[in-house]
């Protein structure tokens, strides 16, 4: 059986999952290629991967920005190399996106099975009744939701798939690379808070600084937290870049204590995370937050709201952190006061229950998700409506 995965961009989490899944599909006998439709976009700003090793990887725009092209060009493009190499199980994205609904069209030519890999849930779709019916019966021709986890359940059994052709664990991250690395730079610790000019103590933001991240709500709960701590005050370190970074700075110029630490990747983001004290995520719309997951691996509390699709499943009060409802500035001032005033041993133990919980949410988890959905039947023929409007629509291009 030839099995396709396709992702707009190959981001270092969409890579260690393609790797893992190539080494264990092969071991299991089955043909695997991973199918990115460009090496850049304008949403990221990831370094380019070059190191490709033995996997069957074809990319439909090399050297080129995803959204340097029309919906209309990627969904012709990924569909063409879908026809060319023939695959039985094609994993792609949600149908919004042009690569994902190519997918579906190339299902209802071929024969073949797909299944969509989504994060999405109630909170982040927010559009009337009209497009979910139109989602709906376009889904039809899908053979099943690979998700992250039974939180979003509710949202994709609205959507039309049955439970049985519901499978869980797209959204996990290499757990021992975060681990291992941490580890190792905690060894160098005083030695790099020195040299990146870093606090004992301090709150860690990690993400794309965009609106939705909730990015005012934190700066402004860490502005009044420390007019109530007055004494013993942690720092807060955001890590990222985006549209939003140049109006926050403007904002929030005048809180001292917030130091902004620019893009980090790799092991240099492993240094954030091996030196800061908690994690926070205060987004207000979020499908999932794989910065809860790399948090958790690397032995840190979190504070993350509920608008964050992680925050239900990875967050356990009081065991290795706290939810907040997302936007409450009072809320998320007074757990980031009340986390500073826990001792050292218990904010080991927090970090400790963060590592045993994420144990369950590896690179494994998402191979086993993969043979789930291949071990299912192809759906009964979907109808005329769906087909028509699964022929018709092409996606959009979006920035993420």
């Amino acid at each position: 059986m030839h099995i396709a995965i396709i992702w707009q961009r190959f981001l270092p989490y969409h890579w260690a999952r393609v790797r893992h899944a190539n080494k264990r599909l092969g071991e299991l006998g089955f043909q695997f290629t991973a199918i990115e439709v460009a090496s850049q976009d304008v949403s990221y700003g990831f370094p380019v991967n070059s190191l490709y090793d033995k996997l069957d990887y074809v990319c439909c725009f090399p050297h080129d920005s995803y959204h340097n092209h029309s919906a209309r060009e990627v969904h012709r493009k990924v569909l063409k190399v879908l026809n060319d190499i023939k695959p039985d199980v094609v994993f792609a994205p949600a149908i919004p996106f042009p690569e994902g609904i190519a997918a579906l069209a190339y299902r209802m030519k071929s024969g073949a099975r797909s299944v969509v890999m989504d994060d999405a849930w109630e909170h982040t779709d927010r559009r009337g009744s009209f497009v979910k019916l139109i989602k709906r019966l376009i889904y039809q021709n899908a053979d099943a939701a690979f998700i992250p986890a039974t939180s979003h359940l509710p949202y994709y059994l609205k959507l039309g798939f049955t439970r049985d052709r519901i499978v869980f664990g797209v959204d996990v991250v290499d757990n021992e690379y975060f681990a291992k690395q941490v580890e190792l730079i905690r060894l160098e610790e005083s030695k790099l808070r020195e040299t990146l000019r870093l606090p004992d103590n301090f709150f860690l933001f990690a993400g794309r600084i965009l609106q939705r991240k909730g990015l005012e709500t934190l700066l402004e709960a860490y502005k009044r937290y420390r007019e109530i701590a007055k004494s013993d005050l942690w720092g807060l370190v955001l890590v990222g870049e985006g549209p939003y970074l140049d109006s926050l700075r403007s904002q929030f110029r005048d809180v001292p204590g917030a130091f902004y630490a620019g893009a980090q990747f790799g092991e240099d983001l492993c240094t954030y995370y091996a030196l800061a004290r908690v994690l926070i995520v205060p987004s207000h719309s979020d499908p999932w937050g794989l910065v809860v997951n790399e948090a958790l691996a690397a032995g840190l509390p979190v504070i993350v709201s509920d608008g964050c699709g992680a925050a239900d499943t990875l967050v356990r009060d009081a065991e290795n952190g706290w939810t907040f409802e997302h936007g409450s500035v009072n809320a998320l001032r007074s757990l980031m006061h009340r986390i500073t005033l826990l001792s050292p041993d218990t904010l080991e133990k927090m970090g400790n229950k963060s590592q045993e919980m994420i144990t369950h949410w590896t690179l494994d988890r998402f191979v086993n998700g993969m043979l789930t959905a291949v071990d299912l039947e192809r759906r009964s023929p979907a109808g005329m409506i769906p087909d028509i409007l699964t022929k018709l629509w092409k996606g959009r291009m979006q920035v993420t």
